[in-house]
């Protein structure tokens, strides 16, 4: 083989490639040749599946093991960990071409194949090199590598005899090779999936300021962590691990993501969320009982509220939140104990609590299935990180996670919420009367010139009249009208004590109406229903002017 190039950094799984190839070679050495080497497709060692058949012109091969019987003296065309071509017209190139060993009891220095490589042609004349055997080693038509056996000096030719040997052991090697390569696979479809997540930027939101703490790559591709915005300035907040190790925890995991983001999307209290995610869980336990999907997955779900300053959260499992007040004292809500997904007939229960300004709060999961407080030292570094308020998150998640070994590292998601001023927001209540659009109009226009978004009022002051003219339309009750202003957005909304929700309709050209949820579409960026225990809140979002 010729055109190597040097070794490459290999990954801890990869490294037992250079082992069992290195097994390999020793093993027929002195007793069977007196030189070994063993060559595997490049690859492998990235954690691809070699395609079903003989080697392509394009492949490249690693150096993976060799050995001699003269040990370090002896010279090779290619040192362990390069990279180099099979030269076609060559008994390794025809020996992966027909995935068929090949015996050249007498090696004739002066034939074609070896004038083309002048570098083993030198090496063989100075080795005295006479004999070979080069065996393919593959699995059920799929090419893993190559064997080669080398005779010099006065030992004798290969045999037919050594042939069948080199055949035994080349078999048995293919199939450790094979094993290792499924490993590697599984390990880079893990880091596939946990590097996609690691490589997510977390989401610019105006009610919190978040940072992220440690996810193992090693040790769980299960855990992750997510911040959604969700409307009405509200976030919610996240973090699970997924049970197991590998794909099935990788796979579990973008699962779980992949639900709560959906149901998120909904506005769904926490409670409700995650027992919407159970019956997912549930429902996929019984369809694979050999291996369940997302069965003994924790997850704590939490939402902050910028207007009231209050949080709800739910869990299930053992994940844990604190929250760090800005006079130094650390408070750990108290949650009911649920089991983790798949349970049957398990109850989650919503926990309401207070998020002072300036506090931070932290949601944690650790690599352990002991509720907090452990004994591995992180609550205890947690109080204490926390106690100095410190501001820079980041620095704060490196003071809890300190000098933890990675497999006791938790996930840690940090944040410091900000409350949004009173008068940031407007609320008015109107009687179920038509006549009180004009009022909510209005109200809303005002409303603006005080907040200095007068190029926002047309828009809005259309929005809310389409809005409340539908809610008056179908609701009962009296109708609620709030206005939100943060650092990016205004937020309106329109609550009334009707179940049903608005849908989009495709009037026709001769149509008195139908129109109204369409212009409100093109006038806003955000929009959607949020509905509750008796009633629904339809909100839109706009971006304020820069």
């Amino acid at each position: 083989m010729t055109s190597c190039t040097p070794a490459r950094r290999t990954t801890v799984t990869s490294h037992r490639l250079f082992r069992v190839s290195q097994t390999l070679a020793a093993s027929a050495v002195p007793k069977l040749a007196d030189v070994s080497t063993v060559d595997v497709l490049d690859l492998l060692f990235c954690g691809d599946r070699p395609p079903l058949g003989p080697v392509g012109r394009g492949d490249h091969l690693r150096r993976a093991a060799f050995s001699s019987a003269r040990g370090e003296g002896e010279r090779s065309a290619c040192a362990v960990g390069d990279v180099s071509r099979i030269p076609p017209a060559t008994p390794y190139w025809q020996s992966l071409l027909d995935l068929r060993p090949r015996l050249i009891r007498h090696l004739d220095h002066d034939s074609q194949w070896l004038a083309l490589d002048p570098v083993r042609a030198r090496l063989f004349r100075e080795a005295g090199a006479h004999s070979l055997i080069a065996l393919p080693l593959t699995v059920g038509g799929t090419v893993l590598g190559l064997w080669v056996l080398y005779r010099e000096a006065d030992s004798a030719p290969f045999d037919e005899r050594d042939l069948r040997e080199a055949k035994r052991l080349a078999e048995h090697a293919a199939l450790s090779l094979d094993v290792v390569r499924r490993q590697i696979q599984v390990r880079s479809l893990s880091r596939l999936v946990l590097g996609s997540r690691l490589n997510e930027e977390l989401p610019s939101v105006s009610a919190l300021e978040a940072s992220h703490g440690h996810i193992p790559a090693g040790v769980c591709a299960g855990w992750w962590f997510d911040v959604i915005p969700l409307s009405s300035a509200r976030v919610a907040l996240v973090v699970g691990k997924a049970e197991g190790r590998g794909v099935q925890a990788a796979v579990s995991m973008s699962q779980s993501r992949a639900v709560i983001t959906t149901l998120a999307a909904l506005d769904l209290p926490p409670d409700e969320l995650l027992a919407r995610l159970d019956d997912v869980v549930i429902r996929l336990v019984r369809q694979h009982p050999r291996n369940p999907r997302g069965a003994g997955t924790s997850c704590l779900y939490a939402i902050y509220d910028p207007v009231s300053g209050r949080c709800d959260a739910a869990r299930s499992g053992n994940p844990s939140l604190a929250i760090g007040h800005p006079d130094g004292s650390v408070s750990v809500p108290r949650f009911a104990l649920c089991s983790p997904l798949g349970a049957d007939d398990q109850a989650f229960e919503t926990s309401e609590f207070e998020v002072p300004p300036g506090s931070t709060l932290v949601l944690c999961d650790a690599n352990t299935q002991a509720p907090l407080p452990r004994s591995d030292g992180t609550t205890e570094r947690l109080h204490e990180a926390l106690s100095r308020s410190s501001s820079d998150l980041p620095r704060l998640v490196a003071d809890v996670l300190g000098d933890l070994p990675s497999d006791r590292q938790p996930i840690l998601l940090l944040t410091c919420p900000r409350a949004l001023e009173a008068d940031c927001v407007a609320t008015m209540t109107l009687p179920p009367d038509p006549a009180a659009v004009a009022a909510a109009r209005a109200w809303a226009s005002r409303q603006l010139v005080t907040w200095k978004l007068e190029d926002l009022a047309d828009s809005t002051v259309l929005v809310v009249s389409e809005l409340v003219t539908n809610a008056m339309r179908y609701a009962n009750g009296p109708i609620d009208m709030r206005l939100i202003r943060d650092e990016h957005t205004l937020i309106c909304e329109v609550s009334d004590t009707c179940s049903s929700g608005p849908h989009r309709r495709r009037p026709a050209e001769t149509d008195e109406g139908g129109r109204g949820l369409s212009i409100v579409t093109q006038l806003t960026q955000r929009r959607g229903t949020r509905y509750a225990a008796s009633g629904k809140t339809v909100w839109t979002e706009q971006s304020l002017p820069a």
